[in-house]
């Protein structure tokens, strides 16, 4: 376990070996975990140039109010967009790389609670899939180039951080229903989804050496996921009693934001393929869903094989309908 003091120590010694001009991407980053991660950075890093993307225009304003006078040298620009839908991925990434010919951080933290069965969005996709892992590595396909050139010209070099439940939820893959068209279940969705973040770190990380996949845990956190989630009225309110009793267990916005501002920054992920637990460790469970062979890099060859095989063929449907 690193102790949040180790952290946060770490942390602000960190600000004076950050080199100036770091860019970096956030996605889902208007509320929780993401946007305390984004606070984070951006006060930190020395003349950061930050994009991040959302939702909800009024939460963006609301940071950009607050942040901008803290680093007044950097840049910080909202990027509107429902990352649920690849077309839109594929926007954000086209409007990031005419103004950023190199990105250092990429960190994605989309998604939301539900109890809901499959939804799917308009390109066919189940919209909690599509969240938790589509767009994610959609991200990562549009902007390896971006991440290569960062790798090779800065000092401080490329990471992508994944943050859902590495080490909670790994096993074998179906990839004979990949998208989940036919055995969908909640369980199952959670499986692939936390799988495939898994094993595509590994992976990925084996064929970019020079840049770190990082697949976070983020533990229990007080966030305002719960109203935002999916969930009946009665759900609800029943969680809203119990989140007294839990709240001893769970950390604050601002820890995790620290939390996960260390993955990014620490030279101990600098590369390497990473599945971390709530600690900032090493995941032992992860490490042994790795063992098994359930998300290691060969997994994750099959993994990156066949969503690129999503990939082409949601291009090709756009391209039919013009």
């Amino acid at each position: 376990m690193v102790a949040i003091d180790v952290i946060k120590s770490s942390n602000a010694a960190i600000k004076a070996k950050l080199p100036p001009g770091l860019v970096a991407l956030f996605v889902g980053a208007t509320s929780g975990i993401g946007e305390h991660t984004l606070r984070t950075f951006y006060q930190t890093a020395p003349s950061p140039r930050v994009y991040f993307v959302g939702r909800s225009q009024a939460s963006a304003d609301r940071i950009i109010s607050d942040l901008r006078p803290l680093n007044p040298d950097g840049h910080l620009e909202f990027i509107q967009a429902d990352a649920s839908l690849i077309k839109n991925v594929d926007e954000v990434s086209r409007k990031l790389l005419e103004k950023e010919k190199e990105l250092n951080v990429l960190v994605m933290t989309q998604g939301y609670l539900t109890s809901e069965g499959r939804v799917e969005t308009a390109e066919g996709l189940d919209a909690k899939l599509s969240l938790n892992y589509f767009s994610r590595a959609r991200f990562i396909q549009n902007l390896l180039p971006s991440l290569s050139a960062a790798a090779r010209s800065s000092p401080f070099g490329a990471r992508v951080l994944s943050v859902l439940s590495a080490g909670n939820g790994e096993g074998n893959l179906n990839f004979d229903d990949f998208e989940l068209k036919k055995t969908f279940s909640l369980r199952n969705a959670g499986l692939m989804a936390t799988t495939s973040n898994s094993a595509l770190a590994k992976y990925l990380a084996q064929e970019h050496p020079n840049i770190a996949f990082i697949h976070a845990f983020p533990g229990g956190v007080d966030t305002n996921i719960l109203e935002a989630a999916h969930f009946p009225s009665f759900v609800k309110t029943t969680a809203r009693l119990l989140m007294p009793l839990a709240r001893p267990w769970m950390i604050t916005q601002e820890e995790s934001g620290q939390r996960h501002f260390f993955l990014t920054t620490n030279e101990k992920f600098k590369t390497g393929g990473w599945l971390t637990d709530s600690m900032n460790e090493e995941s032992a469970s992860a490490k042994k869903y790795v063992e098994k062979g359930m998300c290691d890099e060969k997994v994750g060859e099959k993994v990156w094989k066949r969503t690129l095989e999503v990939f082409e063929r949601l291009e090709k449907e756009r391209g039919l309908k013009g």
